[in-house]
């Protein structure tokens, strides 16, 4: 049964919630030298009954013993089952000793494993899984895992730090990132991580995913539509899928809901009860059933048709509120992304967008860096969440608006989303960030309802790569590509797709001051008139990867299957 309440909401920030009691028949704390001799703090529960156990491990930066979080525990969702349960304060936090950073926690993970093995009331056989940063902890352990480790479980996490994690589009993930930095008072990590812009030495410790032919483990993906790490989920399943080792290699398991990094964790609300949006109860599924069968399959081999499920399953958004609205439905998949068209659709100067080729012509965008565009709901963790009303920032002047037609018949996407827009700049940087909305028809409703469904951002310095600079030209028309990320939702009948477009999203992006100089130095920002550029010659343009309806098998809910997740058979 689902846990509904225990979701942890923020990425390094504890949850407060009602403890649950644990049934474990003994509880002791352990100090767990690793290599360089600092000490981690590590809790561990025995069940009842005489072991050995196999034993599922948490390590955490959220403090080992707040047994109400999803990542630590509670202890008793595996003792009563039958596994020991490890919980474990990652160096740097909780009462361990050490740096909190994320360096060591592949060694540190590794060194616990062989720890845990050595003890007599393991049976040899571990299993290592948790969500956000304690995600993050079960993707480090993943390579070159000792034997030991039978199964992983990483949601809400990302093997990329670097683009997934702090620089999306070269821009800093100011809300993600430096505000959680700054809550904790580690100013000092904060300026670290703002030193290394570009993807240089710095980051190889974090880019796992750099490393997936290590990986011979298999992994359960978890992660959501509108949650910070949605592209990391994504793109490590695929990573580690096709070239992981033996042992990973055909044996990685993915499911995408329509969820934000909150307490909805594996609910039906996306982005609060109050501004939100309340998707159909299919969308509240059994995450706990799914994690426990995955556990079960890989850590005990009980024959409980795991092996059956389909390597992917996401969940295809639709209209809410809409009788028969194509979509909010459980896909299944053998891959990830799936076969799609990738259709563009064309923006114009009267503020049009249609899959025709648009006529020549311009538009003039102001982005002042002392007036930026605020953040409306999104992939975020500090700041508003989810599938938001996009009024607020869509009425400013700085903010461009192109609409659909309404829509004569659903159009369905599923995959990556990406935007092509020609500026002749008149300031050798800026950045543009680009929203992909889902626009509602406006019966009954005082305020327009275009939702956000995507959205994504490119500094203009950071266009020719992620290891060098090149800054723009005056004057000179040039291609801006904007990488949204990925997505899967029907537009349907009656509606219009909208794209925004500003040259700020601030507190989900830090603001770019556009005068092309050092970003981390004082000098004073500068308002760049960039034109927007249409036509022929110059074809703004948003990239979508169009499915047929017809050629998507839906099954169900994973709740409706014995085993939680519905067979590919």
């Amino acid at each position: 049964m689902r846990r509904s309440g225990i979701w942890l909401s923020v990425l390094c920030a504890i949850a407060l919630a009602v403890p649950l009691a644990t049934t474990a028949q003994e509880q002791f704390t352990e100090w767990v030298e690793m290599p360089d001799g600092v000490l981690l703090a590590t809790e561990v529960y025995l069940p009842e009954g005489t072991g050995p156990w196999p034993v599922v491990l948490a390590r955490t930066p959220y403090d080992r013993m707040d047994t109400s979080t999803i990542l630590v525990g509670p202890p008793s969702l595996y003792t009563d089952d039958g596994y020991a349960h490890v919980a474990q304060d990652i160096r740097g936090t909780g009462e361990s000793e050490g740096d909190f950073n994320y360096t060591n926690d592949t060694v540190d993970g590794h060194t616990t494993v062989d720890w845990i093995t050595d003890q007599s009331w393991c049976d040899g056989n571990i299993e290592m899984g948790g969500f956000s940063a304690g995600g993050e902890t079960s993707y480090a352990m993943a390579t070159g895992a000792p034997e030991a480790v039978r199964s992983l479980r990483s949601e809400a996490a990302t093997t990329d730090f670097y683009h997934h994690g702090v620089y999306q589009g070269g821009a800093f993930r100011w809300d993600y990132t430096g505000t959680f930095f700054e809550l904790i008072g580690r100013e000092d990590r904060l300026e670290e991580l703002l030193e290394h812009r570009l993807l240089d030495e710095y980051w190889e410790p974090y880019q796992w995913i750099d490393r997936a032919d290590e990986v011979h483990t298999p992994i359960l993906h978890i992660g959501g539509w509108y949650d910070v790490a949605l592209q990391g989920a994504l793109d490590t399943f695929r990573a580690f899928q096709h070239q992981g080792a033996d042992g990973a290699r055909g044996n990685q398991y993915l499911i995408m809901g329509p969820w934000t990094h909150d307490v909805e964790w594996g609910g039906r609300i996306a982005g609060g009860a109050s501004s939100g949006v309340w998707y159909p109860e299919n969308a509240d599924i059994d995450l706990e059933g799914i994690r426990a069968a995955f556990r079960d399959y890989w850590v005990r081999g009980e024959a409980n048709g795991v092996d059956q499920w389909p390597a992917v399953q996401v969940y295809l958004m639709g209209a809410v509120d809409e009788e028969d609205a194509p979509g909010n439905q459980w896909v299944e998949l053998d891959d990830w992304p799936p076969w799609s068209y990738k259709e563009p659709w064309y923006l114009d100067a009267n503020g049009g967008l249609a899959d025709t080729a648009a006529p020549s012509g311009s538009i003039t965008l102001t982005i002042d860096p002392e007036n930026y565009v605020r953040t409306v709901g999104g992939a975020n963790v500090f700041t508003s969440t989810g599938p938001r009303v996009q009024h607020q920032a869509e009425v400013r002047d700085d903010v461009l608006t192109f609409t659909s037609e309404v829509l004569e018949r659903p159009v369905a996407i599923m995959g990556p989303v990406t935007a092509r827009i020609w500026i002749r700049p008149d300031t050798t940087d800026l950045d543009l960030s680009v929203r992909l909305c889902d626009v509602y028809p406006q019966e009954n409703h005082p305020v327009p309802q275009s939702r956000l469904v995507i959205d994504g951002i490119q500094r203009a310095r950071m266009r020719c790569g992620d290891d060098r600079e090149c800054f723009l030209e005056p004057g000179v028309a040039t291609e801006i590509e904007v990488d949204l990320w990925s997505t899967a939702i029907v537009f349907n009948a009656g509606h219009q797709i909208r794209v925004s477009i500003a040259g700020s999203n601030y507190p989900r992006f830090e603001v770019n001051p556009n005068h092309g100089g050092d970003l981390n130095g004082d000098d004073p920002p500068v308002i760049a008139y960039p034109e927007i550029l249409f036509g022929p010659d110059h074809p703004s343009r948003i990239l979508l990867p169009v499915i047929r309806l017809d050629d998507i098998q839906v099954r169900g809910t994973p709740r409706e299957h014995p085993s939680a997740v519905p067979s590919s058979e």
